[in-house]
């Protein structure tokens, strides 16, 4: 992606300079082709390539070329800049204006070149900003004939092909200019154009933790709480929060990690992350089947909680394991081919090196876990509105009798089932549903809309807090959990007394079915 440069990137100097005397006059970058000019002599060389014949390279000029010869770069539909075909015969010519200096210092104006040489490629790791000499007087620069350019108020001043700079046709920019200099931005300016985003993430993660520890320790602390829902609920905060300590401190401190340790923190991220969106999926099962039971048999407690929790556990820890154990091979074994796509942690980041690297790794098992979040959400509100029907038509049936109270407490409960299925949807779901989408959107070299999505970011980095509120404060639970806390410190207090139907939903509806004696 090319970034429009508005302010000057500072770099660290050498402590030698360069001192030249220099016209007081601006070179065009752009030389109207003379009429009867044949098309010069173009000598490709990739940037890849190491059979470079240096004798051949010693007399004749240079220059570093972002794209194919015959190509341009051309602003998509989406904004992207990309390498592509020059289909108009104004612009098919690339033929950029050498300079030089004389014997003297004095840089003498340039010239076009029949027979010049270019260094084929996009030499920047990270961005490019484009230089506009015609706008800012500090972007002024020359092409010399060893292929560096003098920019006499850039730092640094010399840039070198293949390494700091590439110039492109970019037909956008009309046929007096369409020929433009793309420098490339250091790590250093990409890690400053990031860090606030990445403080602000940070720092909503870091906030989330403890509202997710406390949410553990509500549960633990509360027996009643630890069923086969209350468990999962405990270890889906539990991975939530280590995969968000980790990610916070890899964030907050990642230049000045280590190689091996910034991978094995990626590890733990992908594991942690990976873990958390089981236990999600085990939550979103145990929902369902928590409302066929209740349904059909007007309870909800499994035969076997126990049991049941094994095989569950089996279903969280077992996939992601195997997951990570594949990451590890395919990252660190030198068997491997380099054809095959790996994490590359470490590589850029302590995290996948590209989205395509995540993609196999990352992005679809969450986006298939997901997928079968979302069936299995709608199974329940079918499930549900079903039961609500049949009870209409009973309740119809019975117009001319007081409705039975239990259909009706019933009823009720089924809604709440309901609202609180939805919440958990959108909250659990709908956030990571997006950053799929944000992958899938996003292209890998250009900015998302930073607007849009850093409020799906600070959602997903505040859900500890929405996960204490839903679990933690709602009634009864914040009931039964402050009747522990007072139990814990010796305080008389009465314990909240639940009917055994309530009992055994307790942990999915907001009954008020529950009374504190006086």
């Amino acid at each position: 992606m090319i970034i429009y440069r508005t302010k000057m990137f500072v770099f660290k100097l050498n402590n030698c300079c360069l001192f030249f005397i220099i016209f007081n006059f601006k070179i065009c970058s752009y030389i109207a082709t003379p009429d009867g000019l044949n098309s010069p002599e173009i000598l490709p060389i990739f940037l890849n390539n190491s059979n470079i014949d240096n004798q051949k390279l010693e007399n004749l000029p240079k220059v570093g070329k972002c794209c194919l010869i015959g190509q341009g770069l051309f602003r998509d539909n989406n904004g992207v800049v990309k390498c592509d075909n020059l289909n108009s015969t104004h612009y098919s010519n690339f033929l950029p204006v050498f300079s030089n200096f004389n014997k003297s210092g004095l840089l003498v104006p340039g010239k076009i070149m029949k027979r010049f040489i270019t260094f084929i490629g996009n030499p920047c790791q990270y961005k490019r900003y484009m230089l506009e000499p015609e706008i800012l007087s500090d972007d002024e620069h020359y092409l010399l004939r060893n292929g560096s350019i003098f920019a006499p108020n850039h730092l640094p001043t010399m840039l070198f092909p293949g390494i700091d700079y590439c110039m492109e046709i970019v037909p956008e920019f009309g046929p007096e200019n369409f020929l433009r200099t793309l420098v490339c931005a250091h790590k250093e300016d990409e890690t400053n154009t990031a860090d606030f985003r990445l403080t602000f993430y940070a720092c909503g993660l870091l906030i989330s933790v403890p509202f997710l520890i406390l949410t553990i320790i509500a549960y633990c602390i509360t027996p009643r709480l630890m069923d086969v829902h209350g468990k999962s609920v405990c270890h889906y905060c539990g991975c939530l929060s280590i995969a968000f300590l980790s990610l916070a401190f890899v964030q907050l401190t990642s230049n000045y990690l280590s190689d091996d340790f910034c991978i094995s923190a990626a590890f733990v991220i992908q594991f942690s992350f990976i873990a958390c969106f089981f236990w999600l999926n085990v939550m979103s099962i145990e929902t369902y089947q928590l409302t066929k039971r209740y349904m059909a048999n007007g309870y909800s407690a499994p035969y076997e909680p126990k049991r049941l929790f094994f095989y569950y556990s089996l279903w969280a820890w077992i996939p992601p394991a195997v997951l990570i154990i594949i990451s590890m091979i395919m990252d660190l074994s030198p068997t491997v081919p380099i054809s095959y796509v790996k994490p590359n942690f470490g590589s850029q980041s302590c995290w996948f090196e590209s989205h395509t690297d995540a993609m196999p790794y990352f992005y679809i098992p969450i986006g298939l876990l997901l997928s079968a979040n979302v069936v299995l959400f709608i199974l329940t509100a079918i499930a549900i509105t079903r039961h609500q029907r049949d009870l209409d038509l009973r309740r119809l049936r019975q117009m001319n009798r007081e409705t039975n109270r239990h259909e009706r407490m019933t009823l009720r409960r089924l809604k709440r089932l309901f609202l609180v299925c939805l919440s958990l949807f959108f909250l659990m779901g709908i956030n990571w549903t997006m950053e799929v989408i944000s992958w899938w959107v996003t292209d890998p070299n250009s900015d998302p809309a930073p607007l849009a999505w850093s409020a799906f970011d600070l959602i997903n980095a505040l859900q500890g807090v929405l996960i204490f509120g839903i679990f933690v404060l709602r009634k009864p639970i914040r009931q039964l959990v402050w009747y522990q806390i007072k139990k814990l410190f010796d305080v008389n207090a009465i314990e909240p007394e639940i009917a055994s139907k309530d009992r055994s939903l307790l942990n999915v509806l907001n009954i008020d079915a529950v009374h504190t004696s006086n």
